[in-house]
């Protein structure tokens, strides 16, 4: 029998076992105008593709597919009526960066087909007049998807995820150095951000649980206004509307199940709320709309719990604190300089405070520990030579009831402790 030499089997072994075409790079350089790039590159082994182009209505296509190793496509356009296309088939650990400047410029990115641990980054600055976005991402398990646009007007971001069964999408319309950024891991998470008229706005939405909602919406000059929701739970619906809201600030973090939270900042000037919830099956909503400077905090865990807040005043603070079973604590504001405090331990406890109208410094304080308490407070007037209205109620028993009225007039002070 005739043996082969080590280098004539090393051969042979290599020409039946490798058809991947290993550590491939193109590179495309064009300046000018009408131009076109198209890359291709299949059954590779680390294959990376970059196309730059200078100059205006240039065309750039990168296709890539079936890598066992890592796959990296980049196009940068200088220019305007620009449009750049990546698609990446079987796209395990790819990254796809788009880069353009100018105006009317197109970017598509395409991770299909088991997009595993894929990145997808589209970058568009400088004029970019009614220039267009998207990012298509399917079997996108731990993959994420970047949209960022500045200085625009007329811009049109997308960001779909499938395959895991994620939705994304993202929207900016004449806006100028606002940006949007959507990250979702898990299952069946649904992410929607609208983007209009909005300067210097942020919105970013980080879903890690499963079967979660997220909605933020910032249109009608909505400068500065910061909007940031992160659900790590499973089953939540978070909410931020910021639509002509100046220097406005929201934040809902829910980590619990089931959960619900609102927050509303409609024509609001420098407010800020947070909203931050574990357990299961609580609900908070935070209106501070029409009003301005306000602060709110929640804070829940437990199960079935229900605080709503509503600032429609300016200067107000609140903060509602609850970590029982099936506590419901209702605080309005709608005078200026109002102090709210709400503070709930133990089961089936009722706080409602209320500081309506002229409540100027009306400053509002409960606590319950215990179970089976109700305390009611309400308070209308400004104290005498401008000195606090203040309500105090604190019960550690159960079956406990209180309630404090205070109709105006001059430095009105009530206490009530039942231990």
């Amino acid at each position: 029998m005739k043996t082969l030499k080590p280098l004539a089997a090393a051969i042979l072994a290599t020409l039946a076992t490798a058809s991947w075409a290993a550590n491939n790079s193109a590179t495309t350089n064009q300046t000018g105008a009408g131009n076109t790039a198209s890359t291709v590159q299949s059954s590779t082994d680390d294959a990376v593709a970059t196309v730059d182009q200078t100059g205006n209505n240039n065309s750039a296509d990168v296709s890539q597919a079936n890598s066992i190793n890592m796959m990296t496509a980049d196009i940068d356009t200088v220019g305007d009526d620009n449009a750049a296309t990546i698609t990446q088939d079987d796209s395990w650990f790819a990254t796809a960066t788009v880069e353009q400047d100018g105006t009317l410029n197109t970017a598509t990115i395409t991770q299909v087909a088991i997009s595993d641990n894929t990145n997808g980054t589209i970058q568009q600055i400088a004029g970019n007049e009614d220039s267009v976005a998207s990012i298509t991402q399917t079997s996108a398990f731990s993959s994420d998807a970047t949209i960022v646009q500045s200085a625009s007007l007329n811009a049109d971001a997308s960001i779909t995820q499938t395959g895991v069964d994620h939705l994304a999408n993202i929207t900016q319309n004449n806006l100028i150095g606002s940006t949007a950024t959507v990250n979702q891991s898990n299952v069946n998470n649904t992410a929607d951000v609208l983007q209009d008229d909005s300067w210097f706005a942020t919105a970013t939405v980080d879903q890690t649980g499963a079967d979660n909602i997220a909605s933020i919406s910032q249109v009608a000059i909505s400068d500065n206004a910061t909007a940031t929701i992160t659900q790590s739970g499973d089953n939540n619906n978070g909410l931020i509307s910021q639509d002509f809201s100046f220097n406005s600030d929201a934040m809902i973090d829910q980590y619990g199940t089931n959960g619900d939270a609102d927050i509303i900042q409609d024509e609001s000037t420098g407010s800020y709320a947070e909203i931050v919830q574990g357990g299961d099956a609580n609900i908070a909503q935070v209106d501070q709309g029409l009003g301005d400077r306000n602060t709110a905090y929640v804070n829940q865990s437990g199960t079935a719990n229900d605080a709503e807040v509503d600032q429609s005043g300016s200067d107000n603070l609140a903060n509602v604190d609850q970590h029982g079973n099936a506590n419901v604590a209702v605080a309005h504001s709608h005078g200026g300089n109002s102090v709210i405090d709400v503070d709930q331990l133990g089961d089936n406890n009722l706080a409602n405070v209320e500081q309506d109208a002229i409540s100027e410094y009306g400053i509002a304080t409960i606590t319950q520990p215990g179970s089976d308490n109700e305390a009611f407070i309400t308070q209308f007037g400004i104290g005498a030579s401008g000195n606090e209205n203040v309500a105090t109620i604190l019960q550690e028993a159960t079956l406990d009831s209180a309630t404090i009225t205070q109709m105006g007039g001059g430095g009105n002070n009530a206490f009530i402790h039942q231990n």
